[in-house]
């Protein structure tokens, strides 16, 4: 009887496929861990950043609503005082009339300027001559006068004009004799439709909410609910009933009172008025946001993980081919890691001046800034705008015209700043120049250094203002001060506001900000 034999099974072979369903075991638990480590991060992250853009907006916003009513507030005064000063006769009152016409046209935020006497009746208007003898002694703000002695600015409940039927905002002065009695009020009133525009600017998703308060919770404004909630009372809401007891401002998530619906919310308190903003957004959304870039990433790694099981079958049938796979991926990841450097390159540099773009120059900024803040060391910001630019494009046409800035940012390069400082394209026919560590003298000499060699170049605009019929710029200046930090914002508004005087001042000059 014959042996049969069977062949040995190879060992090495077996090992290898062991050590390869460990290995797949292990990455695949791997990436399950890290997805989950991941995707909780992602959402931390939504969140994170959800609650700081909550935070500056109200914080922004309530700054916004300060800079509105303070112009108010020093009108009101100067009119008390003025009442003061010369009275109220009839021989006064065309003085004061026109004086409420002008403040009135001047603030596009009043709706009107009255001034009551302490009956209630209508004694001057912004609106000019008086066509009836209307008394507003029933208002919620006259009474409020008439039973508080003290002369600050009250902020009272919207009300609807009687004179044109907008809805507008009450704040109002008591108007005293001398003596201390009661005299009348003097009251501005505010278009609900002002701050329904300027709070229209801001994008908040279909259920953000952004509301305008006073510190007891009556609605002033409130988006993008209808006007018939304005006045309602949510003093119950988190928002009064703890969260501005802690603190004036911050972020939080809680159910709305109006509709109930869940939102982060950003809150600040006004620091001179008795009102509150908030922002909210609809956190719902912010989950559908979520879960939309969870479906693009957990998709991926689900394609890794066939990628790896495919790539280990592959080696149990050819080690020496997954080897030579692997030698080609590293390769193309070599060659990916290049490109992405040269794309990484080309995304900080504007491809018509070869200057640095609007990226790098806000990437540069931020970092300037904090080195300057940390070291109490001066700053200067260039902003350049070529001038009548349009009329240029218009006249020679717009290939002519980048030739023009390719000139412009080639005389720019060629005027020998430091290796600390950048010249960047920062859009259009705008330039700027970050000059760290220079004070205003110094500032000054590079900006009138820049203009000059501008206009050197005697690129010919028979359109131009400039006497010499060729292109030249117009430069602001800004420089903070090694002892008064300064933000991005700031700094670029504050060389934006000295351009725009070295435009109105007759252009091709430079102008600091003052």
């Amino acid at each position: 009887m014959s042996e049969e034999h069977h062949p040995q099974p190879d060992v090495s072979m077996q090992s290898l496929r062991r050590l390869l369903v460990v290995f797949l075991l292990v990455i695949g638990c791997a990436v399950v861990l890290v997805n989950g480590w991941v995707v909780y991060s992602i959402w931390q992250r939504i969140v994170n950043e959800t609650q700081n853009n909550a935070r500056n907006l109200s914080q922004s916003l309530s700054r916004q609503a300060e800079d509105t009513l303070l112009p108010v507030e020093l009108t009101l005064q100067d009119l008390r005082d003025r009442i003061t000063l010369v009275g109220l006769d009839a021989e006064r009152q065309n003085y004061l009339r026109t004086l409420l016409m002008e403040r009135k046209a001047s603030l596009p935020q009043l709706h009107g300027l009255f001034v009551y006497d302490r009956a209630g009746n209508w004694v001057l208007t912004s609106q000019g001559m008086l066509n009836q003898r209307s008394n507003n002694a029933d208002r919620a703000y006259f009474k409020y006068h008439q039973q508080h002695s003290d002369l600050d600015l009250h902020i009272d409940e919207v009300i609807r004009s009687r004179t044109t039927g907008e809805l507008v905002i009450p704040v109002s002065m008591r108007l005293n004799n001398r003596d201390g009695t009661f005299r009348g009020v003097l009251l501005a009133t505010l278009r609900i439709d002002y701050f329904r525009q300027i709070f229209g600017y801001y994008s908040l998703g279909d259920k953000g909410l952004l509301a305008l308060m006073t510190h007891t919770g009556n609605i002033l404004y409130v988006r993008p609910f209808v006007d018939n909630l304005l006045n309602r009372n949510i003093a119950n809401s988190p928002l009064f009933t703890h969260l501005l007891k802690t603190s004036s401002n911050g972020t939080a998530s809680y159910k709305a009172a109006l509709d109930g619906v869940e939102r982060i919310f950003g809150y600040a308190s006004l620091k001179r008025y008795p009102l509150v903003i908030t922002v909210g957004y609809d956190k719902k959304q912010l989950v559908q946001a979520w879960l939309a870039e969870l479906v693009v990433y957990l998709s991926l790694c689900a394609l890794l993980l066939l990628v790896i099981a495919a790539l280990g079958w592959l080696l149990l049938r050819n080690v020496g081919h997954t080897i030579r796979d692997q030698e080609e991926l590293a390769t193309a990841r070599d060659r990916l890691t290049a490109m992405n450097r040269t794309l990484q390159t080309l995304a900080l540099v504007d491809s018509l001046t070869g200057l640095a773009n609007r990226r790098q120059f806000d990437l540069y900024l931020d970092r300037s800034l904090e080195r300057a803040n940390k070291l109490r060391s001066p700053m200067a910001l260039l902003m350049i705008d070529v001038d009548s630019f349009k009329r240029f494009n218009d006249t020679y046409g717009h290939l002519a015209g980048d030739e023009c800035l390719k000139y412009v940012g080639n005389a720019l390069l060629n005027i020998g700043l430091r290796s600390d400082d950048l010249i960047a394209r920062y859009g259009g026919e705008e330039f700027a120049v970050i000059l760290t560590d220079c004070g205003q003298e110094a500032a000054m000499r590079v900006a009138e250094r820049i203009r000059e060699a501008v206009a050197a170049l005697e690129i010919p605009h028979r359109n131009s203002e400039s006497a010499a019929k060729v292109v030249t710029i117009s430069i602001g200046l800004h420089v903070m001060q090694s002892n008064q930090p300064e933000d991005r914002q700031t700094l670029i508004g504050q060389a934006d506001k000295a351009l725009y005087q070295a435009k109105l001042a007759g252009r091709n000059r430079v102008e600091i900000f003052q």
